[in-house]
């Protein structure tokens, strides 16, 4: 969610229509986006949303499009919102349901980059202003309600920003504070929203927080950001944040509540001497410090061989045959036992520690598929997931090789997985970086998709294989109309672009007859099995696929 008017990442407003073109369903961004009740615009026909282009006679010669062109059309329109206002060149896909199904609907994909109108942000870092930063808190604490997640806001505020001010007289200071607004944004995830409270102070939006220590990992970040001196008219200025961090829920019902305790905890921070975080509740601040010892005790783990690979299956939905798994690391921990990689991956992404782990991992996964292939089990896929410095990491194709050389495995059983979020940061480089490892014939796949921002447009010039999307997304698919669409929209698109998909998540038996029914080609989930060890993985392959 990180926003500005000059970066702005893509919001997806899905709408749904029958074969006349009536509009059966929307999501909450369609709603945002056009300023249409979903109860109001359900019925209409999508003539009464799309001003087209001249060229373009009707609505229905686009679906005409999508029809001929193998189900999917993509182009830009104009959108004619309900208060009459008309946004120009919007891109916009329209594609069929699955074609071995007989047509049914068009799934309408738009993506626009100005959704919000320019009122809303601060007029020098060009960020999200507080009325914007509250509103977008608000969705969010629903949002996190709705599915019993944890999300926190942080408070930060310049050190000493006056006297700096002050220095450098008001037009310099403005520029200080833009250049701040950046390092800081650069620092966050794409689901990340940063805003200008006004003067030196911003806030941050963590949402699906899966530790409230996580909020320590993305502080310290952001604190590092600016260690080094910023240039400003030739004035090398070095500025400190401090920090206040609260939790929802726990530290507030609305957002108005969440920002002064923020604040409050932000000058609980300055009074210890700035450059500093302080958490609203002292026990959470005592948890993050402990997060800070993990670090050295994760580099002796390394060195101890203290981690090990456990194995999730891959269920085919057509056959119901384990196709292959998904390597995830586990920590054998000599006193705390088998600890999961939630509480130590942020670490380890922070310290950059995830480099050398994510290195063993690759090795290992494939070391071992290699193992049960000359045991038995062949033609098994193994996914690695790649984490953004791994990808990133000028050596990774020579660390693909040299682990498929290592370990003999052939390269068509590994898999790369990367991140909705990681491959959107670079997109040309991410192309050249995809194309050669495709080159080598591994498979490749987009990982958590439908959580980040990746443009359609951008999608198609991925030389990728499969999707795989989010566990949120499958949480609540019989439940929620706009997750249910989502999914459905994705995983018809990846057929039409020729793309498998792989569901995670997936945790009981509606959700699984709903994907399958759907043509999701694989799933994978506690529905089937939960991760296991490397010798109970394979009494599970040998059990189930001799009954397929």
């Amino acid at each position: 969610m990180m926003v500005n008017r000059d970066d702005r990442a893509p919001t997806t407003a899905l709408m749904v229509t029958d074969m006349q073109s009536r509009v059966i369903r929307v999501n909450a961004a369609f709603c945002a986006l056009t300023g249409y009740a979903s109860d109001k615009i359900k019925g209409c026909s999508s003539s009464a949303l799309y001003v087209l282009p001249e060229q373009v006679c009707d609505f229905a010669s686009i679906e005409a499009e999508a029809l001929k062109n193998e189900g999917i059309w993509t182009g830009d329109v104009n959108i004619r919102k309900e208060n009459g206002e008309i946004m120009k060149g919007v891109q916009t896909t329209v594609s069929t349901n699955d074609k071995d199904e007989g047509f049914s609907h068009y799934i309408h994909i738009i993506e626009t980059l100005d959704t919000y109108h320019q009122g809303g942000y601060d007029q020098n870092t060009q960020l999200p202003n507080r009325n914007m930063f509250k509103e977008m808190l608000s969705q969010e604490q629903a949002n996190a309600k709705r599915k019993k997640f944890q999300l926190g806001v942080l408070f930060v505020d310049i050190d000493n920003f006056k006297v700096i001010n002050d220095s450098l007289g008001f037009a310099r200071g403005d520029l200080l504070l833009g250049e701040i607004a950046n390092r800081l944004k650069s620092q966050l995830r794409g689901n990340d929203l940063i805003a200008c409270l006004g003067g030196n102070q911003f806030a941050v939006l963590l949402p699906d927080l899966v530790h409230p220590e996580d909020a320590n990992i993305v502080t310290m970040k952001l604190m590092h950001a600016l260690e080094e001196g910023i240039d400003v008219a030739g004035n090398d200025v070095v500025v400190t944040i401090s920090t206040g961090i609260v939790i929802f829920p726990g530290d507030g019902e609305d957002s108005e509540t969440l920002l002064k305790h923020a604040e409050r905890s932000m000058y609980k921070a300055k009074e210890e001497g700035g450059n500093n975080y302080q958490f609203y509740k002292a026990s959470i601040q005592h948890s993050a410090s402990n997060r800070l010892s993990l670090e050295s005790e994760m580099r002796k783990a390394i060195e101890r061989e203290e981690f090990v690979l456990h194995y999730q299956p891959q269920i085919n939905t057509n056959n119901g045959r384990v196709v292959g798994m998904e390597a995830l690391i586990r920590w054998q921990h000599p006193v705390r036992g088998m600890v999961a990689p939630y509480h130590f991956i942020s670490v380890a992404e922070e310290t950059g520690m995830i480099v050398p782990i994510g290195d063993w991992v690759l090795l290992e996964a494939c070391r071992q598929n290699r193992a049960w292939h000359d045991g038995g089990l062949k033609n098994l896929k193994v996914a690695v997931n790649l984490s953004a410095r791994q990808f990133s990491d000028r050596h990774l194709l020579e660390k693909v090789e040299n682990a498929l050389q290592v370990s003999g495995l052939d390269v068509e059983l590994l898999e790369l997985e990367i991140t909705e979020s990681v491959i959107m940061k670079d997109i040309e480089g991410t192309i050249a970086l995809l194309e050669k490892l495709a080159a080598m014939g591994l498979t490749l796949a987009i990982d958590d998709f439908g959580t980040g921002y990746s443009s359609l447009s951008y999608l198609k010039r991925f030389p990728i294989n499969k999707l795989k999307i989010d566990k949120s997304f499958i949480d609540d698919v019989m439940t929620n109309e706009d997750d249910a669409t989502i999914a459905e929209a994705i995983i018809g698109l990846s057929h039409n672009l020729k793309l498998d998909v792989i569901c995670e998540g997936v945790e009981d038996e509606d959700q699984f007859n709903w994907l399958q029914a759907r043509s999701c080609n694989e799933i994978q989930g506690y529905y089937f099995s939960k991760p296991l060890p490397a010798d109970a993985f394979e009494a599970f392959v040998r059990e189930r696929n001799a009954l397929f």
